[in-house]
């Protein structure tokens, strides 16, 4: 993995996002991408998988912050937030929460913002954040959540290790991402769906087929669940599982933080 240094995000923590430097050179490619796709992020992602998106965002977040006592309010973050369709989803079931959504693609916040009226707006605040210095305290999150961004960080190790800094003892970590397909079935699946349709749909949608021929790269250098699972247990997470999504196109993995 490259080299990545702490990077920290100028302008104000929440309102219009503000620039953010990068890590590396495959932090500045994945960042310029999204920038390019943010207008039209939210409607590729439910024409090409048909609106299933949104009920894995909803089955992934559904317990989330089931575990913080009423008698305190919950904090949570949003990591590589985009344009906040999962923190609205986390919203939605624990309104007495606070969010903290987090991305580094300012254009992503920016869309996002809009779905930030009434209550939500109270609750959610975005920040503009590298994953790989999270600008949060030791212990300061109950739980976080991933929705297709682990993926695409350049140092999954020391990302990981920033999510097990943040959250209290107990707290809980659930990623919602395409992990490596390692069965026959669903590879051929991933094949033939994301090297032969995806590409077009997101360009049709977009107007960007480049950003669209990247995710199935991306998947293919990615963990599989079971290495992603032993990469958390080696952070000092426990009770970690995976649960497959769509004929395993998509998976959860959820994790605890343990108590060192």
């Amino acid at each position: 993995m490259n080299e990545v240094t702490p990077v920290v995000a100028s302008g104000p923590a929440s309102g219009p996002a503000s620039a953010i430097a990068v890590v590396d050179d495959h932090g500045a490619q994945v960042q310029r991408m999204f920038g390019r796709i943010a207008h039209g992020y939210d409607r590729a992602n439910r024409v090409m998988s048909l609106g299933i998106d949104v009920r894995w965002r909803r089955r992934a977040v559904a317990d989330l912050l089931s575990h913080v006592p009423a008698s305190r309010t919950a904090v949570g973050l949003d990591l590589c937030a985009g344009t906040l369709d999962s923190t609205i989803a986390i919203h939605e079931r624990f309104p007495t929460a606070r969010l903290v959504a987090g991305d580094f693609v300012a254009p992503m916040l920016e869309a996002g913002r809009t779905k930030l009226v009434g209550a939500a707006g109270e609750r959610i605040e975005t920040r503009v954040m590298d994953a790989h210095a999270l600008p949060l305290g030791d212990g300061e999150c109950d739980a976080i959540f991933c929705a297709f961004g682990i993926r695409n960080l350049s140092d999954l190790a020391r990302a990981t290790a920033e999510q097990a800094r943040v959250l209290r003892p107990g707290g809980k970590l659930v990623v919602l991402d395409f992990f490596r397909p390692h069965r026959l079935t669903t590879k051929i699946v991933h094949a033939v769906y994301n090297r032969g349709v995806l590409p077009w749909v997101g360009w049709a949608v977009t107007g960007d087929r480049e950003a669209y021929q990247y995710l199935p790269r991306s998947i293919g250098k990615f963990d599989s669940t079971d290495e992603y699972a032993a990469r958390l247990e080696a952070a000092g997470f426990v009770d970690v599982s995976a649960e497959s999504l769509t004929f395993g196109i998509a998976s959860i993995v959820r994790a605890t933080r343990g108590p060192t």
